[in-house]
């Protein structure tokens, strides 16, 4: 198996919001391209990743090759990677070698862990809203809501969307119309739908996320909720967090 990335801010931004949540990885090359899917060791959140064979500059996987690894390690590794520079990942049967190639190539070898390691199954979750709009409305939005408490209040009501955070002394509200508003493309609710999500997760995961580029939120009444993202065409990056409990 041997695969190399054109892409290294990409695929670089990607492990290191995978690594905010976790200490090591699974990562399932298959056939038609690179998935992860994993849990973080709370059962708090879990992270999606797809990304089609379409995406690499090359990519030679005949079956399916599993290799799980550090993150520490990877994304140590990967910080020596500059924009413009090729990442080569290859199976050296119990450790895995990465190759950076720039004007020079360097190489490190990593050993893999977790062998027996299974991939997590993606819960079913029924949702009841839906939303779509620019990634910097909730980057905005979560920030703002960090100098008010941990954790935050999603609404959709009909065409209204509000993001709200209270504590005994401060509070935070912003409230949004689709029919007023460009950056909402899209809500669907069936009634008032509203949830109460952790703020530091929530930081973790949309941190990589372009704020001028779109994202979809998904969740129902004090439920979980599903951030979906297109990094580019072929590459998709998905994460579930758990509510929190009133």
């Amino acid at each position: 198996m041997q695969v190399e990335i054109s892409d290294v801010g990409m695929f670089r931004d990607v492990m290191s919001a995978v690594g905010s949540l976790m200490s090591d990885v699974s990562l399932d090359f298959l056939p038609e391209g690179l998935e992860i899917k994993a849990m973080d060791p709370p059962n708090i959140a879990m992270v999606i990743f797809n990304a089609k064979k379409e995406t690499f500059s090359s990519y030679d996987v005949d079956k399916s090759v599993k290799l799980s690894v550090s993150l520490y390690d990877l994304n140590s590794i990967l910080r020596f990677a500059k924009e413009g520079s090729k990442v080569v990942l290859k199976d050296l049967k119990g450790r895995m070698q990465i190759i950076i190639k720039d004007r020079n190539e360097i190489e490190f070898t990593v050993p893999l862990i977790d062998e027996d390691y299974t991939a997590q199954k993606v819960p079913q979750l029924k949702m009841t809203a839906e939303i779509t709009l620019l990634s910097s409305i909730v980057k905005n939005g979560v920030k703002m809501a960090s100098t008010v408490d941990d954790s935050m209040y999603f609404v959709i009501d009909e065409d209204k969307f509000s993001m709200s955070a209270k504590n005994v002394d401060k509070e935070f509200l912003q409230s949004f119309s689709m029919n007023s508003n460009k950056e909402i493309f899209n809500i669907k609710s069936e009634g008032l739908t509203k949830a109460k999500y952790s703020v530091d997760y929530l930081q973790k995961m949309i941190n990589i996320f372009d704020p001028d580029r779109e994202m979809k939120m998904s969740f129902s009444n004090n439920y979980p909720i599903k951030l979906a993202y297109t990094i580019k065409d072929g590459a998709t990056l998905q994460f579930i967090l758990a509510n929190r409990t009133e």
